[in-house]
């Protein structure tokens, strides 16, 4: 009983230690328009000098020339740019505070198989980390589990709101699948064999079409009205997969495993899309042909092998474009993700248009996970979730993130970091 209490209080310290303060915004209570800005409506190109009206959490009307409603909240944007709000497709964010401390992070479960692990039970919507990521224009992130074969379920959360209930925009987003490797190490530290770790790599494949071919079956015999023994959670987790194109995310790098990824998903017609893919550049062809979207791993890093070019990472996203592949942008952990939008900026300065650079942040995830009725570009009807920069977002040095909204609320822009960067301003001033 005392290790049990020692455990309760120290989670419930650490959830008291690294909860945000910042108050979630109230729901508009009248129209706003933003006037006189540069709009990436990213559907309907850049308007200049343009306005954009929004209320009750929905835009209204986008255009040069608009008429503002009695009584709205009017913003002269003249000089400054609004976006809609960054999605970032695949994060940990709200299920890891400190990643050296165990009783932060709820990432994973036990097992190869977890379908039926739903992240956004876990989301916590109070994380410090979440003004951090607001502060740089992402708005929306898909929370995913980790680790095992099948991770489990994401969650597409926006960055603000009460309760995680509040935050969601889709409880079930995706099914997270990590492909198995398909190489050989020949390091001299590897304990088996060539032979052997092909022979494992075979094993785990099978293994895996195994698990989705039993589930397929329990699909259709759920389907047709069978009598079925026992529920299984995990099956009954799955189904949407077989019966409703639930997005499918398929973690896989390198060649072999893309390829392998690729084959997965025709064989069970899956709506698949491949995270990571920093092989992507050898199999475009293979990619196109089989009309996935690939989700980019984080374009900060260092090329794969020994003998890629330096600027291979940098240069993916451009080549994906070139072969008109969709395709968005990711950062690996959680609070990495408020270097996004540079990540797209530094793909801009190896070739790829500013214009597929944003849709990569926006129209892109937003399509790949079936809410591009709601989010991803700024036209009448959708979510008002965008926000005002002064300078161009994707620009570490030029963005500055001046107004943000969710369905229309404003949104705090403070964060831990912002209060210490006043704090040591104000130490000098008092001198």
């Amino acid at each position: 009983m005392f290790r049990f209490i020692l455990i309760a209080s120290a989670v419930l310290y650490f959830c008291a230690a690294y909860a945000h303060d910042e108050i979630p915004g109230a729901p508009q209570k009248k129209p706003v328009a933003l006037i006189n800005a540069r709009i990436y409506t990213i559907s309907h190109g850049i308007i200049e000098n343009g306005s954009i009206v929004f209320d009750a959490g929905k835009i209204t009307v986008v255009g040069r020339s608009v008429t503002i409603p009695a009584g709205a909240e009017v913003i002269d944007c003249k000089g400054k740019y609004v976006y809609p709000g960054f999605i970032a497709p695949i994060t940990s964010l709200g299920l890891t505070e400190l990643e050296a401390v165990r009783a932060t992070r709820d990432i994973s479960e036990v097992g190869l198989f977890n379908p039926n692990a739903k992240s956004a039970v876990a989301y916590n919507p109070d994380s410090e980390l979440i003004p951090t990521v607001r502060s740089n224009g992402t708005l929306i992130a898909n929370i995913v589990p980790a680790d095992g074969v099948i991770s489990g379920t994401g969650g597409l959360m926006a960055l603000d709101g009460w309760t995680r209930e509040d935050m969601a925009v889709k409880m079930k987003s995706c099914l997270l699948v990590n492909f198995p490797w398909q190489s050989v190490y020949t390091v001299p530290y590897s304990q088996k064999s060539a032979d052997e770790q092909r022979k494992d790599n075979e094993k785990a494949v099978r293994v895996l079409y195994d698990y989705f071919t039993q589930a397929k079956a329990y699909s259709e015999a759920v389907r047709a009205g069978l009598v079925v023994n026992a529920k299984d959670i995990r099956f009954e987790a799955m189904r949407s997969v077989f019966e409703e194109k639930f997005p499918v995310l398929i973690a896989a790098g390198e060649f072999r495993q893309i390829i392998g990824a690729l084959e997965f998903a025709r064989s069970f017609g899956l709506n698949a899309s491949i995270v990571g893919a920093h092989d992507a550049w050898r199999c475009f062809d293979e990619i196109k042909a089989a009309g996935v979207s690939v989700i980019v791993g984080r374009t900060h890093s260092v090329p794969f092998r020994d003998e890629d070019g330096y600027d291979a990472i940098y240069t993916l996203p451009a080549a994906l474009s070139a072969n008109g592949i969709r395709f968005a942008f990711s950062d690996d952990g959680s609070w990495q993700q408020r270097n996004l939008p540079f990540e797209a900026g530094s793909a801009i300065a190896f070739g790829l248009s500013e214009e597929n650079a944003v849709r990569a942040l926006t129209l892109a995830p937003a399509e790949i996970f079936g809410v591009a009725d709601r989010l991803g570009s700024l036209e009448a009807g959708k979510d008002a979730t965008l926000f005002v920069s002064s300078g161009n977002a994707l620009d570490g040095r030029s963005n500055k993130v001046e107004l943000a909204y969710i369905q229309g609320r404003i949104v705090s822009l403070n964060s831990k970091q912002t209060e210490l960067a006043e704090k040591y301003r104000t130490r000098f001033q008092q001198r």
